[in-house]
């Protein structure tokens, strides 16, 4: 049964059919993600985005329109996960909306944000990131800076994961990418490295032992 419900909810593949909530008969907008069919209100994306506004205007002499039943709009490149937690956000109803918005959700729906210059949802996503905390949480800054491409952005979340002073997991690391990792992991072996170097270096009264010599190079 739950297979079942899975594969249903499942638009990576098979044939463009309805979102299984986000759409409504009543609805002036229909657009494909993926094989996924949303059929929502066109006011709650044009008053974010002039982007989609400008996509859907018909130019000089077209009487056709992308964005109906017969022709859907079609959002290449984006992903139904993305759509899905956007609009259920902007319906604001417990049917469509999850219940928490987890740092891995908001990532799903920043590309869109960002993509379609919806400066106000893409500007309360980075927000939201910024009161998480946590290794994960940090993390999540660093790919969220990516998607914006903002440096500023990625200087903050590097300077809260120096700060922990621990290593990445094998995921966490996969996430940040190499140079990242890199700098990460230094600091925590430097951390690490100076700790074990008092230890050595210092009595248990807290007198130094002359006779110990450690390079301060590994």
């Amino acid at each position: 049964m739950a297979e079942a419900k899975s594969a249903a909810i499942d638009y990576t593949s098979g044939q463009p059919r309805r979102h299984h909530n986000l759409y409504f008969e009543d609805g002036t907008l229909v657009m494909q993600v993926e094989n996924a069919i949303f059929k929502v209100h066109r006011s709650l994306l044009v008053q974010y985005s002039t982007v989609i506004q400008d996509m859907l205007s018909v130019p000089s002499g077209q009487t056709s329109q992308d964005g109906t039943d017969e022709k859907p709009l079609v959002m290449s490149g984006d992903s139904v996960a993305g759509w899905g937690f956007l609009l259920g956000l902007q319906y604001n109803s417990p049917r469509n909306r999850p219940k928490v918005l987890k740092g891995e959700d908001l990532l799903t729906i920043l590309p869109i944000a960002h993509k379609y210059c919806m400066e106000e949802i893409e500007t309360w996503i980075i927000e939201q990131l910024k009161e998480t905390s946590g290794y994960d949480g940090f993390v999540d800054l660093i790919v969220a800076s990516r998607i914006v491409d903002s440096d500023e952005l990625y200087q903050d979340g590097l300077r809260r994961l120096l700060l922990t002073k621990s290593f990445p997991t094998l995921e966490q690391a996969e996430r940040m990418g190499a140079k990242t990792t890199y700098s990460v992991m230094k600091v925590a072996a430097d951390a690490i490295y100076s700790c074990l170097y008092c230890r050595s270096y210092l009595q248990p009264t807290g007198q130094t032992r002359r006779s110990l010599r450690i390079s301060p190079k590994l």
